[in-house]
């Protein structure tokens, strides 16, 4: 650390250590002649010494530019809002400038400085979107809560990146988003780091500027957002040009031992900032430049046609997130709201609306069996697992097509009922196809939309008719509470156990005093439905409040009653507390069938449940409603329920938990603070008017009152009383005043009404105030009587001579 490095025509140069240390006052050496930082006098000469210690030859102001000329770059990507993960250019950038700067002053070659950088770049980037820095509390929690971590994100990083690239490869759609965001991310770190690394280490910042130039113009024109973060731009670049070049050019001054003038470095500052001030107005003032005809031609290429066609394919979720109305909770398919809210509040004759009808029939052992008892089961549409606080939202899916009658490539699970379903749907001409259960294949080409690699969501399809072949779990309870939530998928765990920061630890603790005792996923889950059907269903539930921070608190604490989707939400809630992946599903509940096994599904039958996964087993729907039958895994079929033991009936008998009495909501001071401080300026007036009567005579203040009202109103008139003048000078000037006015026969009958009460009084004030020490009643009365005799030939001389001076000017336009 004693010396420094710094390119000088290609030949490293040492700079040799001071002989003096930079901190000599009162201080005491260890005895290996450390300094420890307890024997500094006072932090701020700590950091003042670290300042100047570790001050670039250069100084600080090309590295403070450096980094403006990054976050114009960062905050216009930021403002485009390409891709929900956007956030990682801030991070991306600002690293990846220091890390430039870094190595540019260290003496490395280019080869291994640029393989830190890309290697440094590739870390960054994947640590950050990854997110795989553990919080402080899970370090705390030793290594095999930090391994957990880092297992179940990257799991899900992988699981993300992979259903992209199988995507991708197989001319499927995707989304997903989040290889897009590493592009970016690893794309501002080099521009950035070579933008450092052509400052200070070839002296020459055009070509990093030109490149960081390059993207912001190309970020623009895509994404239309606004052009002053370019203008910013060129403006901070032609000043960090001016002093990059002087910062050259001096360091050739010292090498060659010649003199010149520390102020040309203030002077130069000073030219270019005006320079870079005008070229930014100019940019503003301008008219954008359009190049749609250039565009245009450009577009109708072949070429440039098929590479838009593949962008399209593979990057769906950027155009759907760029101008920042992509993925997340304001996106379409949930948008952070309760899925079912569109039936609510609509006309009843909804309840007689039919939606579809269908034939269910299950197989078993290549034979087809009508199912006549539907109680528990559902007709799926899809799944959301993204839960805002206020609701839910869908994150980014990929698609895949896959021809009629062919297998869909579903995990390997045990346990699984086979059935067979033909669907008419009749309502209207949507795409969205509804199985029982998770598809096996389909009659017709099916758009399939997946999560990572296996997740299945949901399937759309064409026409209003289809028959398709799906699985449903059917393993028995003893299978279930074998199982272990650890067992579970990584991926499965990160992306179904994440909950916002907005449930409460009251849910939390909710979740863990229903659990209890028990040691297994199986009957946590059964616990926590058993639970939820206590409360009350009704369709009438309000929305909850706009300042409530989590819709499931205020359902279990608060409202105590709703509809579907509360249920199925506080269920998914508490279970992912308890680290059980879990997740909202919506479609329909399915109906009993008529003589011919036809099940017919209205509107109103629209419907929302919990789904929890089970390692080995899949997702296994539970019914957190009241009111709802449900269908419990031990029902499955005959063989499950003539081998029930003596536990599993026990365990049905056992009574749930009470609901926790709904809290009494305290009136919130806080939403009527500005009454509150308002509530005590009348008491506080009364005080302050008593207290200032008390202070004065009365005479005094009626007197001294009516003359100065007088002398505001004369003021106003265009005849101000003077520091100079006394009483009766005033009042002889404002008479002669008024007697100018008096010359308009419209003024000339005011003026005599002013005149005597002027005078009156004029001479009680002079009286009061040169004469006695004291006033007399009726000299106050006198004042007063004069001035009611004042007031409204004053206001109507006033708005006269108003209006005449307006007419003047209008005439002399």
């Amino acid at each position: 650390t004693c010396f420094s490095w710094q390119p000088m025509n290609s030949i490293h140069r040492k700079k040799e250590c001071p002989t003096v240390s930079p901190i000599t006052d009162n201080r005491l050496l260890t005895t290996d002649n450390r300094l420890p930082i307890t024997d500094y006098r006072s932090m701020d000469k700590l950091l003042l010494w670290l300042w100047n210690r570790y001050r670039p030859q250069e100084g600080w102001l090309p590295l403070g530019m450096a980094l403006s000329l990054v976050s114009c770059l960062a905050w216009a990507l930021l403002t485009a809002a390409w891709v929900p993960e956007i956030w990682i250019v801030i991070p991306a950038g600002l690293g990846g400038a220091l890390l430039g700067v870094a190595l540019a002053k260290r003496p490395l070659r280019p080869l291994p400085a640029w393989t830190l950088i890309i290697l440094y770049g590739l870390l960054i980037t994947i640590v950050g979107l990854g997110k795989l820095w553990p919080s402080w509390a899970i370090w705390r929690a030793g290594w095999w809560a930090t391994a957990t971590f880092w297992r179940q994100n990257g799991a899900l990083l992988f699981d993300r990146s992979a259903g992209w690239v199988r995507a991708a490869v197989s001319g499927g759609h995707s989304q997903e988003t989040i290889i897009f965001a590493f592009g970016l991310g690893l794309g501002i770190w080099l521009l950035a780091a070579y933008m450092g690394w052509s400052i200070y280490r070839g002296q020459r910042p055009l070509y990093g500027l030109m490149l960081i130039g390059a993207a912001l113009a190309l970020n623009g024109y895509y994404s239309q957002v606004a052009t002053y973060w370019v203008a910013l731009f060129i403006g901070l670049a032609v000043l960090t040009a001016a002093i990059i070049h002087y910062t050259s050019r001096e360091q050739t001054w010292q090498t060659n031992g010649m003199d010149y003038s520390d102020e040309i470095r203030l002077e130069l500052t000073l030219y270019a900032a005006g320079m870079a001030i005008a070229l930014l107005s100019l940019s503003l003032a301008l008219p954008s430049f359009s190049i749609t005809r250039f565009a245009r031609l450009l577009a109708q290429q072949p070429a440039v046609q098929q590479i838009e066609d593949t962008w399209e394919r593979i990057f769906g979720g950027v155009e759907e997130a760029q101008g920042g109305v992509g993925l997340g909770p304001s996106a379409p398919g949930g948008g952070g709201v309760m899925p079912r809210a569109y039936l609510l509040g609509n006309a009843p004759e909804l309840s007689e609306a039919v939606v579809m009808a269908a034939i269910l029939q299950e197989v078993v052992d290549g034979r087809y069996y009508l199912v006549q008892n539907t109680a528990g089961l559902h007709w799926r549409a899809l799944s959301y697992e993204v839960y805002t606080g206020r609701g839910w939202t869908l994150s980014a899916e990929r698609e895949e097509r896959v021809a009629a009658n062919q297998p869909i490539s579903l995990p390997p699970l045990a346990a699984q009922r086979t059935f067979h379903q033909s669907i008419n749907w009749v309502y209207d001409a949507r795409a969205v196809r509804y199985t029982l259960g998770f598809p096996r294949a389909m009659d017709q080409e099916a758009r399939l939309l997946w999560r990572g690699q296996e997740d299945l969501v949901r399937v759309s399809g064409s026409g209003r008719t289809y028959r398709a072949t799906t699985q449903l779990a059917a393993a028995s309870p003893d299978l279930l509470r074998a199982t272990r939530a650890a067992d579970a998928p990584p991926a499965i765990l990160a992306r179904y156990t994440a909950l916002p920061d907005s449930v409460p630890e009251t849910v939390h603790a909710l979740a863990a005093t229903i659990s209890g005792h028990l040691d297994n996923p199986y009957d946590q889950a059964r616990a926590i439905e058993r639970y939820l059907r206590q409360y009350p269903y009704t369709l009438e539930a309000p929305p909850p409040p706009a300042d409530e921070d989590d819709v499931v608190a205020y359902f279990l604490f608060v409202q105590q009653a709703g509809y579907c989707d509360y249920f199925a939400s506080a269920m998914v809630v508490l279970a992912r507390s308890l680290g059980l992946p879990a997740r909202l599903a919506v479609g329909f509940a399915a109906q009993p069938p008529d003589e011919n096994g036809v099940q017919t599904i209205y509107q109103v039958n629209a419907h929302a449940w919990a789904e929890v996964y089970f390692a080995g087993y899949g997702w296994v729907e539970f019914e957190p409603t009241a009111g709802f039958p449900t269908h419990e895994a031990d029902n499955a079929d005959a063989a499950a329920l003539a081998n029930l033991d003596a536990t599993d009936q026990q365990d049905e008998a056992v009574a749930p938990l009470p609901i926790p009495a709904a809290p009494k909501k305290r009136p919130s001071l806080w939403r009527w603070w500005p009454l509150l401080l308002l509530a005590p300026l009348p008491g506080l007036a009364l005080v302050i008017w008593w207290r200032w009567r008390r202070a004065r005579p009365a005479a005094m203040a009626e007197i001294l009152l009516v003359y100065g009202r007088l002398q505001q109103q004369a003021e106003q008139l265009g005849a101000p009383p003077l520091p100079q003048q006394t009483p009766f000078e005033f009042r002889d000037a404002l008479l002669r005043y008024l007697a100018g006015l008096a010359r308009q026969p419209r003024l000339r009958l005011l003026v005599q009404r002013i005149k005597p009460p002027v005078e009156r009084l004029t001479a009680v004030f002079s009286a009061y105030q040169y004469g006695r020490p004291r006033a007399e009643n009726g000299e106050t009365a006198v004042a007063q009587a004069a001035w009611q005799a004042l007031q409204r030939p004053l206001r109507r001389l006033r708005l006269a001579s108003w209006l005449q001076a307006l007419w003047k000017r209008i005439v002399k336009r």
